[in-house]
């Protein structure tokens, strides 16, 4: 009864988050912020909710900087790892990456050895309640809403997100954020 109570009410949260951030009534709070910083309170977030995770997490920035709200930057990234986390093998490795594109860009890379996402499914991943595998909300939970929430963030940002898989191999999620707050003035 607790686990399907703590169920339903991160669905409702979900729910709620999404609504907040389609509607445009949640608001960013942008500056610049060290892509470091932002990777390293992810994975320190997913090591203490999982104390003895079965993958290892390694993270590399790159001395890059992005103009972005870091609490709604720190949501996307727990998403994905929380997922890189639930589908990688014991003993598996996750690597998140932020690197710059070019001076107005900077692409963020979360990649791990799961049993990786059919072609044919990674253009619905991305839309409520979808997950690669049906079965798997019943085996490993979740709400099928991370990644929309995930691209509702980084769409507000004015970024872009999507994913590469390799079945049996793994998965890449990759997200660009702005590196400079976006002027109207040409």
């Amino acid at each position: 009864a607790i686990n399907n109570t703590d169920r339903l009410v991160s669905l409702v949260n979900d729910i709620l988050d999404l609504e907040r951030i389609s509607s445009g009534k949640s608001e960013l709070h942008s500056a610049m912020v060290s892509a470091e910083e932002v990777l390293r309170k992810a994975v320190s977030a997913q090591q203490a909710r999982t104390p003895k995770p079965s993958a290892r997490i390694f993270y590399a920035a790159n001395g890059v900087t992005v103009y972005a709200d870091p609490d709604r930057v720190l949501q996307a990234l727990n998403n994905l790892l929380s997922n890189a986390i639930k589908f990688s093998p014991a003993g598996g490795e996750i690597h998140l990456s932020a690197r710059n594109l070019d001076d107005q860009e900077a692409l963020f890379e979360v990649r791990d050895q799961g049993r990786g996402i059919p072609e044919d499914k990674l253009e619905y991943i991305f839309d409520r309640f979808q997950q690669g595998d049906a079965s798997d909300t019943r085996i490993l939970g979740g709400t099928g809403l991370g990644l929309a929430i995930c691209r509702s963030i980084v769409n507000q940002h004015g970024g872009r997100i999507w994913a590469t898989s390799t079945p049996g191999k793994g998965t890449t999620f990759h997200f660009t954020l702005p590196t400079k707050p976006r002027t109207n003035l040409r």
